[in-house]
């Protein structure tokens, strides 16, 4: 597979259910409740079709630990392009979480593109399709994972940049070239 994007779309295409939950490889410590907390707005309110989780993620450094210090690409690229251009997902904790779930039906008419983008073009063409009612977020706890360092982080925001400008040119708010 060429990318997150595309092993996501593979996994959607493998499952069954009627409402699918993602999880990102790289958790430690897992726990059950990342998936039943996705689910249970699913399962509870039928007026729900996509659950972003969001979570305390601590950055541990050689000496230190900033409780809630992860997340430097969220709040340095992707919270900043969301609030700026589509300000309704501003509420969104963690718009770049790898922990979501959602009906088979609605995200089967999403495009999962390649690379990290996918997180971000994700919420906004799910903004454009069901509306912001139909979105929700819950609060998983605590996220413990693996840190990129800056050069990856860079890469990172790269994707996440170009597909907020492909989401922008498609709506006519960034001419092409």
């Amino acid at each position: 597979l060429a990318g997150k994007g595309d092993a996501l779309w593979a996994g959607l295409a493998a499952a069954e259910g009627d409402v699918v939950a993602f999880v990102d490889a790289d958790l430690r410590e897992f726990r059950p409740h990342f998936v039943t907390g996705l689910l249970g707005p699913l399962l509870t309110d039928p007026s729900v079709d996509f659950v972003k989780g969001f979570y305390h993620r601590p950055l541990v450094g050689t000496t230190s630990v900033e409780p809630d210090g992860g997340g430097r690409v969220t709040e340095l690229m992707a919270r900043p392009l969301l609030n700026l251009f589509w300000p309704e997902l501003a509420g969104f904790v963690q718009p770049l979480a790898g922990e979501y779930a959602g009906r088979r039906d609605v995200l089967a008419q999403v495009p999962f593109v390649s690379g990290y983008g996918v997180e971000t073009a994700m919420l906004i063409d799910l903004l454009e399709l069901v509306g912001l009612d139909a979105l929700a977020q819950v609060d998983l706890g605590e996220r413990k994972h693996r840190h990129q360092d800056t050069a990856a982080l860079g890469r990172m925001s790269a994707q996440i940049l170009l597909t907020v400008w492909s989401r922008l040119q498609r709506r006519g708010w960034a001419a092409p070239g």
